[in-house]
């Protein structure tokens, strides 16, 4: 063998043993990167799935809160990835994610509250997880602000839905509470034995020991829970909020 070949090939050798634990360790960093791209995929998918069956379970739970013309348009939205629906409301177009949640959360009369909770929380997704680009091949191409104000938001919303009531003093989203505690709230209070008389407790469709509906809570934490693994993936420790930062937060027009 010519030696000018042997010396080349020994050189070329050389330096990829010199250079092979880093070469290694890049080839590593990446593959690592790739794969929490595509876990980070998953849970964006769990993420959208869960808030299909939300709003299903929440039009059903309060049939009147929501536009049934508008309904299919906004699960076609949700299952292709697009953001095109924006509701006009006092006279001005919503685009932002905290609009529409101001509205869901207004105590004045609001028609179809449903719509403005469900859209809010996926134009949120949306932004945090940029749905317009299903390109991401590294987990490092994901927005670590945008992600980390949706696992703040969600964690608002929780209780929110919860204890958030109207003017009238109704609950603004019929969830977690038995029907015979939505009748109480429209009744006297003053003498407790009004209970046993509740339509729901007077049929024994209902006693004051049947538990809550806890299906919403359920759905709404699997949500939370997939945007933490996320945040995980991306190398950002999830931020629980305090209970007093919680209630006092509110959404700003």
């Amino acid at each position: 063998m010519n030696i000018k070949i042997v010396k080349l090939f020994t050189i070329l050798l050389l330096l990829l043993f010199l250079n092979g634990c880093s070469f290694s360790k890049n080839i590593i960093q990446s593959i690592a990167q790739t794969n929490s791209a595509i876990e980070i995929n998953k849970y964006k998918n769990e993420i959208t799935s869960s808030l299909l069956k939300y709003k299903k379970k929440l039009d059903l739970r309060n049939p009147n809160s929501f536009n049934k013309t508008l309904s299919k348009d906004i699960v076609y939205q949700i299952e292709t990835n697009q953001n095109y629906i924006n509701i006009l409301q006092d006279n001005n177009k919503l685009k932002a994610y905290d609009e529409y949640l101001f509205y869901a959360f207004s105590k004045e009369h609001i028609e179809n509250r449903n719509d403005f909770l469900i859209i809010g929380l996926y134009k949120l997704i949306y932004k945090a997880y940029s749905l317009e680009d299903n390109h991401k091949f590294t987990a490092l191409e994901h927005n670590k602000y945008e992600l980390s104000k949706l696992y703040k938001y969600l964690q608002v919303l929780r209780w929110k839905i919860r204890t958030q009531k109207n003017i009238s003093g109704k609950y603004l989203f019929n969830t977690w509470q038995n029907n015979w505690q939505l009748e109480l709230l429209q009744k006297d209070k003053s003498d407790l034995n009004i209970i046993k008389n509740l339509e729901y407790i007077k049929t024994n469709k209902e006693t004051i020991f049947s538990p809550s509906n806890f299906s919403f809570e359920l759905l709404l934490s699997g949500i939370l829970l997939n945007v933490e693994y996320t945040l995980r993936k991306i190398d950002i420790e999830p931020y629980t909020m305090s209970i007093s930062a919680v209630k006092s937060f509110v959404f700003i027009l």
